[in-house]
């Protein structure tokens, strides 16, 4: 299973962007999340950045999203693309595969050894 967190803050262009477009825009999400959902690509929730956090982003907004498979979250990384969003907003994306602390353990430990 993969994940997709985006988080962003909006541009100017969003800021000064009037209601019908806003409506236009976010109308054109509601869709697509219905699309996505047939394909299995979910949205697990959005929210705003608890700025206090440490070492937080920089950015104001998140969303994550749940996919079946990389081919499918990198579809839907596309999609946002074609959609228009980052005309309206700033944003960083992560895209990884959900795999178990072990795992991912055993290659932070591997990082950086030399064969002796």
């Amino acid at each position: 299973m993969y994940v997709v967190i985006e988080t962003w803050t909006p541009r100017p262009a969003f800021l000064a962007a009037d209601e019908e477009t806003r409506n236009t825009l976010f109308a054109g999400v509601r869709e697509a999340m219905r699309q996505l959902a047939e394909t299995g690509v979910v949205t697990l929730g959005w929210g705003s950045v608890d700025r206090p956090a440490p070492h937080s982003t920089p950015h104001e907004w998140f969303a994550v999203w749940q996919a079946p498979s990389k081919e499918l979250a990198d579809g839907f990384l596309d999609g946002v693309e074609r959609s228009g969003w980052y005309t309206y907003f700033e944003q960083s994306n992560v895209v990884g595969e959900l795999r178990s602390f072990e795992a991912v353990e055993a290659e932070h430990r591997a990082l950086g050894t030399v064969a002796r």
